[in-house]
């Protein structure tokens, strides 16, 4: 008999939850991506650098914060972070703080170009996600989140 707890096959609940997390973040950052494209010509991932430099320091964020902030790895990040400055969506100076290091924050345009991507942002997680649960349900699951992340005690 196979020890379950030791590495084995997950239970039908384990695996249900697991696939279902996997199931609905793939497909609403997908649909995401798709329309953050189309009309504003930003993926998720840019979407992504420029919110979290919106919610950060307005002075600017280290590159290592915004490369743990965003899941996007050291040299993944540098690439995005030049083309977004290309486009004049953010700037770069150093950390007078730290000299080795860099901040980044948002420009004039990348705040115009964030403030219309959000809607569509926001739009989306409506339709496709809070639209979709009671407030009961989304409080629920906004512990359960805090749970898992280890933000609150399960």
């Amino acid at each position: 008999m196979e020890d379950k707890s030791s590495g084995g096959f997950l239970e039908p609940r384990e695996l249900a939850a697991w696939q279902g997390m996997l199931r609905v973040h793939a497909q609403l950052i997908r649909e995401l991506d798709r329309r953050l494209r189309a009309a504003h010509g930003l993926g998720v991932s840019e979407f992504d650098v420029l919110i979290t430099l919106f919610n950060g320091d307005p002075r600017g964020v280290r590159m290592t914060d915004l490369a743990s902030a965003t899941v996007i790895s050291q040299a993944g990040l540098t690439h995005l972070v030049t083309r977004l400055e290309r486009d004049r969506l953010v700037e770069r100076h150093v950390d007078a703080g730290d000299r080795r290091s860099f901040l980044v924050r948002l420009t004039d345009d990348g705040h115009t170009r964030l403030a219309a991507a959000r809607g569509v942002h926001n739009d989306l997680i409506r339709e496709r996600f809070a639209g979709r649960l009671t407030d009961r349900q989304m409080d629920l699951l906004a512990e359960v989140w805090a749970a898992i992340l280890g933000d609150r005690p399960a």
